[in-house]
């Protein structure tokens, strides 16, 4: 007569060795996908920030008159509307006691084709 039970014994301890495997493996990887969402708002207001100050350079011409390069900050693109703030103010996601404003942009005109960078 044949016994079967060893195949039942096997089949359970593989079982809790990929069990265990599985949750290690598990909780190594869901922190992996954590998020810094303070620093990803901070990135997209940057690039809007940039964006924006593209599209201004492209209708104020007039800055370009004396040189192709031209600075500006935050706060000229706000008062200007080109920025959304609150009264005046851009506030940096990362630290609610501090803001934007006081950053500088630089517009490059070359070619008729403006390009921005953000002076971080």
């Amino acid at each position: 007569m044949k016994k079967i039970g060893g195949m039942g014994i096997s089949l359970i301890v593989i079982l809790v060795v990929f069990t265990i495997g599985y949750f290690v493996v598990a909780n190594k990887i869901s922190y992996d996908f954590t998020t810094d969402y303070e620093k990803d708002l901070y990135d997209l207001k940057i690039n809007t920030i940039a964006k924006n100050a593209k599209i201004y350079g492209e209708y104020n011409t007039d800055l370009f008159a004396e040189a192709e390069d031209a600075y500006i900050t935050v706060d000229d693109l706000a008062r200007q509307g080109y920025v959304i703030n609150n009264e005046g103010v851009v506030e940096d996601p990362r630290d609610e006691e501090k803001n934007l404003n006081d950053l500088k942009i630089k517009l490059t005109k070359k070619d008729e084709e403006v390009t921005v960078k953000v002076l971080v």
